[in-house]
């Protein structure tokens, strides 16, 4: 979204944890209403942008063939589902850079030089308009400056603004994460909420709904209040069922960016106890969805929008719907958290 990431850096000492510990506790179902989708044109767009991403060195073999076997392009076939073929493909781009800068950030457990000049090129990549990236420049750095541009060209300057920003923001989270790894940190709970609707992506993911379906938000609409809550509501569903599906995981590796972490240390709780009130935070933000949809759609009623920007409303509203569900769909099907265990589904 386009608030500043809250500061997430209150609380230390995070516990150690037992694998005995962590194998023991039954993670709840997730439900998340709406059809599964996934887009008709991912079958023509996947063996392609695997051929560029290993090309551009962004993916080796070994590292093309975890994406295969997690499904990241999927992933943007179940997020993005109207998205056509040649959108489809950049969007698909953005998604497979995305998932290699978030492995490279967990496979640091110290604080690096390296990384921070990495991350901090990505940024000037993405907000330092014409300026030329050198060839020797890493594959995630050049990526960016390749599609990135393509991408923002096809909208308006809002909306190019806002999505840049996101982006920007996004990967300074995980200069957040390795620094918490160094620091055995456990951020505040309303911290950590905050903090996480940026480091779940989801701000310029969301932007990018507006991309794949050819339909940009009025900024009147954007910037409102409702389709703040309902960006906000969809974000923490999301974001709190990626952490109860990469619990186990995250344990048992050390991280202490996860809700249900965030809660065990802060209030005290049981590793079960933790699961169970992060499904229960769950399902209260899953009901707040439509109630949150309705909010907007009856909010942009009264804007004296032109039917387009009306119909852009519609859009964005099912759109965000999509990628809820269809990030549902991922975590189920995707090997990226089969190793540890996963929550059960409905």
């Amino acid at each position: 979204m386009g608030e500043t990431p809250a500061s997430a850096s209150n609380g230390t000492g995070a516990r150690a944890v037992r694998a005995d510990a962590v194998q023991g506790f039954a993670a709840p179902a997730v439900q998340i209403s709406g059809p599964s989708l996934l887009n008709p044109g991912l079958p023509q767009v996947e063996p392609h942008v695997t051929a560029w991403a290993q090309e551009s060195g962004l993916l080796s073999a070994e590292a093309a063939e975890q994406a295969r076997r997690e499904c990241h392009t999927a992933f943007a076939g179940r997020v993005w589902p109207w998205a056509p073929p040649e959108r489809l493909a950049e969007l698909s781009r953005l998604v497979l850079w995305m998932f290699v800068v978030d492995d490279r950030s967990d496979a640091h457990r110290a604080a690096s030089g390296t990384v921070d000049a990495e991350l901090e090129a990505m940024v000037c990549a993405v907000t330092g308009g014409k300026r030329a990236v050198p060839e020797p420049a890493p594959a995630t750095v050049r990526v960016l400056a390749e599609v990135v541009p393509r991408v923002a060209g096809c909208m308006g300057p809002a909306w190019r603004a806002r999505f840049r920003r996101h982006l920007a923001e996004w990967i300074g989270t995980n200069r957040d994460m390795i620094q918490r790894r160094v620091d055995r940190s456990v951020p505040a709970p309303q911290a950590y909420v905050c903090w996480r609707r940026v480091s779940g992506a989801v701000g310029w993911c969301f932007d990018l709904i507006e991309y794949a379906q050819d339909a940009e938000l009025a900024e009147p609409v954007w910037s409102s209040p409702a389709c703040r809550r309902l960006r906000d509501t969809a974000a923490d569903v999301i974001c709190w069922t990626n952490d109860l599906f990469s619990v186990r995981k995250e344990l048992l590796s050390g991280e202490t960016s996860n809700l249900v972490v965030v809660l065990q240390h802060h209030h005290c709780l049981a590793l079960q106890e933790a699961v169970d009130e992060v499904h229960r935070w769950l399902s209260w933000r899953i009901a707040e969805l439509p109630v949150a949809t309705g909010d907007l759609q009856a909010a942009a009623l009264t804007m004296g929008l032109a039917p387009d920007e009306q119909a852009a409303v519609g859009r964005y509203v099912e759109g965000i719907g999509a990628w809820a569900r269809g990030f549902l769909d991922f975590c189920q099907e995707s090997a990226r958290y089969a190793e540890a265990g996963r929550p059960g589904s409905g």
